[in-house]
């Protein structure tokens, strides 16, 4: 078993993967101002709670978008299990070419979900979209080049600039409106961002495809990825555990350089 950590801008993911299978989940909120005995109790008094044990936890691997965690992290690993992290980067051998102007800021999640993009569909174009902070395409061909994809604001942020920013309209829950036009402000509201991002992301794809000249296929991930069934026509799969996914992926792989 391993541990492998998603550490995005507003959550943390801890993910607890035997032989390829997620079989435990731990989010917790992004906090940089967390020490790493801070972050190594929560871990171990999770693991205690599930019953997972510490001598089966045979590597830590961190993707992570927030910089000055990384290093934390990787104490925590020292302290936990008394062993190097392992942390993705883009310069690692992955067989990945990124045909992009600045590969060096490509985020670690992202990279995750090409890599599990490309595993779920050989041979073929793919799109990773992930529903986090900000709502993020990340492309990979059929012949393994990253070539970029477009980044969006995030589903979550706009509902919050919605109500903080607004004198009038109230906070709202993220469900699927049952009509476009809607017949309240809260109705309204959803539309616009769930039926609106429906939208966006179907433009988006039909624009990739224009450009590339061959169809894509599309998986979606992220916390609330589920509210596009339905609502999207071009998204295929979802997968909430993508990242993790792709952070297993990789580790296999590297284990094998």
């Amino acid at each position: 078993m391993i541990i492998g950590l998603d550490v995005g801008n507003t959550n943390i993911v801890v993910g607890f993967i035997d032989n390829g299978e997620v079989v435990n989940v731990l989010r917790i909120a992004t906090d940089s101002g967390r020490t790493s005995d801070e972050y190594k109790l929560l871990i171990s008094e999770f693991m205690r709670e599930e019953k997972i044990e510490k001598n089966l936890i045979e590597d830590f691997i961190i993707s992570s978008v927030v910089p000055p965690l990384a290093p934390i992290f990787r104490a925590v690993s020292h302290k936990l299990i008394r062993r190097d992290a392992i942390v993705i980067s883009f310069d690692m051998d992955l067989g990945i070419k990124f045909d992009v102007d600045e590969p060096g800021f490509t985020g670690t999640d992202r990279i995750c979900n090409m890599f599990e993009a490309a595993y779920m569909f050989p041979n073929e174009n793919a799109c990773a979209i992930d529903f986090g902070t900000a709502t993020s395409f990340t492309v990979i061909t059929k012949d393994r080049r990253f070539i970029g994809g477009p980044i969006s604001i995030g589903i979550l942020t706009a509902q919050a600039n919605l109500f903080r920013r607004t004198s009038q309209l109230p906070r709202i829950e993220l469900l699927k409106p049952s009509s476009a036009i809607g017949k309240n402000t809260t109705e309204e509201m959803q539309s616009g961002l769930i039926i609106g991002f429906g939208g966006l992301v179907d433009r988006l794809i039909e624009s990739i495809e224009g450009e590339l000249g061959e169809p894509v296929k599309v998986v979606a991930t992220g916390g609330i990825s589920h509210i596009m069934e339905g609502v999207s026509r071009r998204i295929e799969v979802f997968d909430k555990l993508l990242t993790l996914r792709g952070i297993y992926r990789i580790y296999e792989h590297v284990k094998k350089l």
